[in-house]
């Protein structure tokens, strides 16, 4: 690669540049500053033809995203959850709810949780019910805890789940008409299609949670 040293002539509008052709000879010339520009220019300028691509499919159940935010629409199906009562650990297998996730993501860990469900999806118009689950707070968010809320190798529905799975302790919860026992709740899914008429309506629409 050649080394070169450019002296700039504001007023006479040229350039005067040296540079070394081999180790024993020194070339000294002057070049019009438009053609200067334009050799730099070509000089720096990218092969487009040669990018590598780096690119990654979403998954499928990621309905919106920006730089903070991801939404994630998962539909109802049979998951094993646990439940801790101080020792002791039960399994369950039970009918989940269908649900929408507002996840906020911050330094890749996830910050926090808003949990809704829903009966049918249609887009912005679907009409979001109270997360009928016993990890539900106050204010539609979900309950973290001490579960590991890291992203690793950005898959944020892994992490997601991750904090969703973790042991439920909550004994008695809110979220659903005609439940309030946790245990019996789950005994009652393990056996019998999600309830969805028993979910407690919220007046809101999925267009009315995204932004703000």
């Amino acid at each position: 690669m050649k080394e070169i040293i450019a002296r700039i002539n504001s007023v006479n509008d040229y350039v005067e540049l040296a540079y070394k052709e081999n180790e024993n000879e020194t070339i000294f010339k002057k070049m019009d500053s438009d053609k200067y520009v334009e050799l730099i220019n070509n000089t720096l300028k990218k092969d487009t033809n040669h990018h590598v691509k780096k690119l990654k499919l979403l998954d499928q159940q990621i309905i919106a995203i920006d730089e903070h935010y991801v939404v994630v629409k998962q539909e109802g199906s049979k998951k094993i959850v646990t439940y801790s009562s101080g020792d002791k650990i039960e399994t369950y297998k039970i009918n989940f709810p269908n649900a929408i996730y507002i996840v906020q993501i911050y330094n890749e860990k996830i910050e926090r949780i808003e949990c809704y469900a829903y009966k049918s999806y249609k887009a912005e118009e679907t009409e979001l019910f109270e997360y009928p689950m016993p990890n539900e707070l106050t204010q539609n968010l979900m309950c973290i805890g001490t579960a590991d809320r890291t992203i690793k190798d950005g898959n944020v529905i892994e992490a997601l789940e991750r904090i969703i799975f973790t042991p439920y302790s909550h004994s008695t919860f809110s979220g659903m008409n005609g439940f309030s026992n946790t245990v019996k709740y789950f005994e009652y899914l393990e056996k019998n299609k999600f309830p969805y008429k028993f979910m407690k309506p919220l007046r809101k629409k999925l267009k009315d949670v995204l932004e703000g």
